[in-house]
């Protein structure tokens, strides 16, 4: 069965999917009663926000804030994590086994992600559509301060971060970039200015990307949105739409899927 990552690199981009579709994946989960991203955000209580440099669709955003947003996220990496790793050791969670990117870090990462799928509140069942709010709030994700109501984003963007370490711990190919032109071309092996071309979901997003810079295709995991859909999914009253676990990926790097 495919995982989270194949889940959504085979999606097309909101712009190529129509605009009652986007609408739809971006719906803002505040538009509902018991708003549950806020309701999260309550419960980090005094955990620290991460708010972005520059906000709003990566689209929008020019190479050079792209590039801003990017040193910016690499400059406080060490600290958010330690943040995080702190925050998680008040609920009995070693957030610094999963660093090691090893069988431990996997047996840890199984009990964060059953504690994460306990503490995530859901949506009500819907007779006629199951889950009104099957794709994450996207929109709502890049345009936010991450504070406040939307703290719980901050919180996000940690495990994001905690993940993607114990991936780059696994293997050392992997690392930050945001996905610019360049980039998306060599990775999807379709030239930027093809006009039959389908631009991927994650261009220029933040993603974690192993790239041997020999030729070969760059392996492109838009870890950030994996785990924006992850904590998403877990708050349906269906269930994730595919099989995905905390720490998104790292067994299939362990068993050399993307060597």
């Amino acid at each position: 069965m495919p995982g989270i990552f194949d889940w959504l690199s085979n999606r097309r981009s909101s712009e190529q999917r129509g605009p009652a579709v986007a609408a739809h994946s971006d719906m803002a989960a505040g538009d509902a009663p018991g708003e549950l991203y806020a309701l999260l955000s309550a419960r980090l209580g005094d955990y620290p926000p991460d708010t972005p440099l520059h906000r709003g669709d990566p689209r929008g955003l020019t190479p050079e804030q792209r590039a801003e947003n990017l040193a910016q996220f690499l400059a406080r990496d060490p600290n958010r994590i330690a943040v995080l790793v702190s925050w998680l050791a008040r609920e009995g969670l070693d957030g610094a086994a999963v660093l090691k990117g090893d069988e431990a870090a996997l047996a840890e990462g199984r009990r964060i992600d059953a504690w994460l799928a306990g503490w995530v509140p859901h949506r009500p069942f819907d007779p006629v559509l199951g889950d009104s709010e099957v794709g994450p709030p996207r929109a709502r994700w890049f345009a936010s301060d991450r504070a406040g109501a939307d703290l719980v984003f901050s919180f996000v963007s940690d495990l994001a971060r905690l993940n993607a370490a114990a991936i780059a711990a696994a293997d050392p190919l992997f690392s930050w970039a945001v996905v610019e032109d360049a980039l998306e071309a060599a990775a999807t092996a379709d030239p930027v200015d093809n006009p039959h071309g389908e631009p991927s979901d994650r261009r220029y997003h933040l993603c974690l990307v192993r790239d041997t810079h020999d030729g070969s295709m760059p392996i492109v995991l838009d870890v950030p949105l994996a785990m924006l859909c992850l904590v998403h999914g877990r708050m349906s009253p269906l269930g994730l739409p595919v099989p995905a676990e905390f720490p998104i990926g790292l067994h299939a790097i362990r068993s050399g899927a993307y060597a």
